[in-house]
């Protein structure tokens, strides 16, 4: 199994293989070592040895997807309606179906015969070469939209400490008396 993940320290991105003696991620910008939490490993119901939460922050849920890059099933369906499009304006209706059909079908065949990988909801890290098991559960938008929100409030709260610490008016000690 393998791991790619956001190093906590300098932001870089890194894919890091995972076996059973593994402890530690080092990022290889930073050289900043993540210990892997004792408990990330773990059985299922089954007796397999499943990811239990992510190695990388101490977020504990986890989902399943395809491991597709999706901007490039988004290309070809748009490069199909395109083509379509431009079939249905010169009036060929066989081809503006074949067409639709055929890159369906081309989105449909990688569907199919690519894997799932594990991707963690807080830190979006993710997990490719795992066992399937079904303690693992799909993409759930609320919980998606949990761990969003939450990284919102983060982000605003940084930002106004910033803005605080370079507009809050600077407080002066002085041993004289206040004049009215």
């Amino acid at each position: 199994m393998n791991v790619t993940f956001r190093c906590q320290n300098c932001d870089a991105i890194t894919r890091e293989p995972y076996e059973a003696n593994t402890t530690m991620f080092t990022c290889p910008a930073c050289q900043t070592a993540h210990e892997i939490p004792s408990d990330a490993i773990g059985a299922d119901a089954t007796g397999q040895i499943v990811v239990t939460r992510c190695m990388v922050c101490p977020g504990k849920e986890l989902y399943f997807r395809k491991q597709f890059n999706q901007r490039l099933g988004i290309t070809i369906i748009a490069l199909g309606f395109a083509a379509s499009t431009i079939a249905y304006y010169n009036h060929h209706l066989m081809w503006v179906y074949g067409i639709l059909f055929f890159t369906a079908g081309i989105d449909l065949l990688f569907y199919i015969f690519t894997g799932n990988l594990l991707q963690c909801y807080k830190c979006n890290s993710e997990y490719r070469g795992f066992e399937e098991s079904l303690e693992y559960e799909p993409f759930n938008l609320e919980i998606h939209e949990k761990y969003h929100q939450q990284r919102i409030r983060l982000e605003r709260e940084q930002q106004d400490a910033k803005w605080l610490a370079t507009h809050a008016p600077q407080t002066t000690t002085t041993d004289e008396p206040p004049t009215h």
